[in-house]
């Protein structure tokens, strides 16, 4: 009779289907590029991988068969400091190297440990990494108040934000808006134009969110201005189709201040926005672009909205939506992982808090609100394909490049024929 031993070995063998499975792989890699613990990592292996059996045991198993390292030795710190160098020479010289680690992990497939980056950010950069010293230390109370929530998707807050436009949000033709989840502090979405303030606009971003999730929040938590009457009109439509409340009762309007989104704007601005914003001063001050020029107000668009909007979306996956949050006072919000919380809300006593959205009912709103019909490019088509003649693909600019592309497309670009928008 086999021992026990032999018996399991052949079980481990046997249903070794998973080895073969390269999403699996990925999977587990990208997990521990994010540091998430090993509970974390099960939960959503058990998720989206219920063929196999999962158990602690099995984690390590596999981490160790796919031979996926949490530090990996081999790299040496020659690639750490070209790594590090290259977010320096961008907006990833306002990062502490807290959130410096993050990014070398996740965006250089660098997996190396934390105080090997602090220590190559000493020697590349000391006074600037002692600048930012206040950059991931512990905040001093705002104020915040007492601010509970039932879990995810029970409130998402969204609001503009104009640190990038200027002098009376008019300098420069660079507006976000954003929404975050509440409970988890998850960013769901980011969205850069040339404006803010078109409730359309800001109406059929939601629109997309809604396409993409198929999740609809109990609450919507606003500024209250022209520019989200849309949004809230198709969120209180919606809402109505379940009949738990007052479909009005379902959009929460408050000042901004308040809102939970403007808080995280302050990160954004001092850990990313910064760094474009004296690129973009540069500009103004030595002339190179007049604010009052709509030639250059859309070439500033043309290449900073695509740039923009990639370098965002790197932020809120590797910078925000995937570092520990550790308890807060003035809250009753749970300490861990935005990712985490958000998909398995039951392990920090919440409850998911959303409701399933159809596509049927998308359509209606969708045809009833218009904003499907608002003009989706904000250049003129002659404009644009000027302008991409001379930069075909301005979303691959680098940051530390992005004056520069600017310039370029102000000599080589001929609008004799051409006109903005």
């Amino acid at each position: 009779m086999p021992c026990e031993r032999s018996i399991a070995n052949m079980a481990y063998f046997r249903n070794s289907s998973w080895l073969e499975d390269e999403q699996l792989k990925e999977d587990i890699s990208k997990y521990i590029r994010e540091g998430l613990q090993r509970a974390e990592i099960m939960d959503f292996l058990k998720r989206d991988f219920p063929q196999y059996a999962w158990s602690m045991r099995t984690v390590d198993r596999r981490i160790e068969a796919f031979n996926i390292k949490r530090i990996d030795r081999d790299v040496t710190v020659d690639q750490v400091k070209n790594a590090v160098q290259k977010e320096l020479d961008g907006p990833g010289q306002l990062l502490g190297y807290r959130a410096m680690h993050k990014k070398v992990r996740q965006e250089h497939n660098l997996n190396v440990p934390r105080d090997l980056i602090h220590a190559v950010m000493v020697e590349l950069d000391p006074e600037g990494l002692q600048e930012r010293g206040g950059v991931g230390v512990k905040k001093t109370n705002r104020g915040k108040g007492n601010f509970t929530t039932k879990g995810p998707n029970w409130v998402h807050s969204l609001d503009g934000h104009d640190k990038l436009m200027g002098y009376q949000n008019s300098t420069f033709p660079l507006a976000v808006y954003g929404c975050i989840d509440s409970a988890s502090r998850k960013l769901l979405w980011l969205r850069v134009w040339v404006s803010n303030s078109d409730p359309k606009i800001i109406g059929r971003w939601y629109l997309d969110y809604l396409y993409e999730s198929k999740i609809l929040p109990t609450y919507l938590r606003l500024d209250k201005g022209t520019e989200t009457g849309i949004m809230a009109t198709m969120h209180a439509f919606l809402r109505g189709n379940h009949g738990d409340m007052d479909p009005d009762d379902t959009v929460i309007y408050g000042p901004s201040t308040s809102n939970q989104i403007e808080r995280w704007w302050r990160e954004l601005h001092e850990r990313l926005e910064k760094y474009f914003k004296h690129h973009l001063n540069w500009l103004k001050n030595n002339n190179e672009y007049n604010p009052s020029s709509q030639t250059d107000r859309m070439l500033l668009a043309f290449l900073m909205v695509p740039l923009l909007q990639r370098e965002l979306g790197v932020f809120k996956e590797t910078v925000w939506n995937t570092h520990r949050i550790r308890t807060q006072k003035g809250t009753n919000l749970p300490a861990g992982v935005p990712n985490h919380i958000y998909n398995f809300p039951e392990q920090y006593g919440l409850e998911e808090k959303g409701w399933a959205v159809s596509e049927e009912e998308l359509q209606e709103v969708a045809m009833n609100s218009g904003v499907l019909e608002v003009e989706t490019d904000f250049l003129e088509e002659d404009f644009r394909a000027e302008c991409e003649r001379v930069l075909p693909y301005p979303s691959k600019v680098e940051p530390s490049e992005c004056r520069d592309a600017f310039l370029y497309l102000k000599e080589k670009c001929n609008f004799q024929t051409s006109s903005a928008s």
